[in-house]
């Protein structure tokens, strides 16, 4: 891919990303009450994740990650080292900071933020896993 295709499907990924991992949160929460504090909720994680990815080298970490365990590049393993770093990473920030945000920094900010972390992690995951082909795709056809 091209840096201007990359560009793209970073952005295309982030986006899918908040709206999965927001509507988990809101699921994990309750449950949708208001439209404006889902939409609120979709622009800080897509927010965060994309300040997170220009702050931090969080794909190329996932990359050193699974080069270091000598898999096979293109292979699903590696693939999966690949995304499972650079995921928890990136849930690992958004859903903190999130938190943060909607809780303060309360004392019990950490359990506060535990009950969902996993069930986030593994659910960004899974999409990620699923989309990221389809993603690079859109990215490719909209910057030719």
């Amino acid at each position: 891919m091209t840096r201007k295709q990359m560009i793209v499907f970073e952005v295309i990924q982030d986006l899918m990303l908040a709206f999965v991992i927001n509507s988990a949160a809101t699921i994990l929460n309750g449950g949708f009450t208001d439209t404006w504090v889902y939409l609120v909720g979709m622009f800080e994680a897509f927010s965060i994740n994309y300040v997170a990815g220009a702050a931090f080298p969080i794909p190329q970490t996932g990359q050193k990650a699974a080069d270091a365990l000598h898999l096979k590049a293109g292979s699903f393993a590696h693939k999966f080292v690949r995304v499972f770093v650079t995921n928890a990473l990136f849930v690992t920030i958004i859903s903190f900071t999130i938190a943060l945000i909607n809780a303060g920094p309360v004392p019990e900010i950490f359990s506060i933020w535990f009950k969902t972390y996993p069930i986030l992690h593994v659910v960004g995951l899974v999409t990620s896993l699923l989309t990221e082909s389809t993603c690079m795709d859109i990215a490719r056809n909209i910057v030719k």
